[in-house]
């Protein structure tokens, strides 16, 4: 299943304000780069559960996380979650609907079970 990312206003807040300085000619050389790496970097957004684990997919770059590494997901604020994985790593991600994305991902990971709005691992 495919979910989208919210829309962060403040990132389309820069690329409106990117776009208004090279329109009015003012600095371009430094608004054309701007404006450059935040649409190549950070749109389109979407996760996506597959059968071998999460892809989250962010402009050019795509990350795998497999089911298994996953030991945390759980939101952080009212738009946003965090996904721990591996020994070390974690990732905030924001899904336009956390609640049906929490869902998906404990349809995937039997190890975690669901402590309120949270995924932990079964033995904690």
């Amino acid at each position: 299943m495919t979910h989208q990312a919210k829309i962060d206003w403040w990132m389309a807040a820069a690329i409106a304000l990117a776009i208004m300085v090279l329109l009015l000619g003012v600095d371009y050389w430094v608004a054309g780069p701007v404006l450059l790496v935040l649409l190549i970097c950070a749109y389109p957004q979407s996760y996506k559960t597959t059968a071998e684990g999460l892809l989250i997919r962010g402009g050019l770059w795509r990350r795998s996380i497999p089911y298994e590494a996953i030991t945390f997901v759980g939101p952080i604020a009212a738009d946003r979650v965090r996904i721990r994985y591996g020994l070390a790593s974690e990732l905030r991600i924001a899904p336009a609907d956390p609640r049906v994305f929490l869902a998906d991902i404990a349809k995937h990971t039997p190890h975690l079970i669901k402590r309120g709005y949270k995924l932990v691992p079964a033995f904690a």
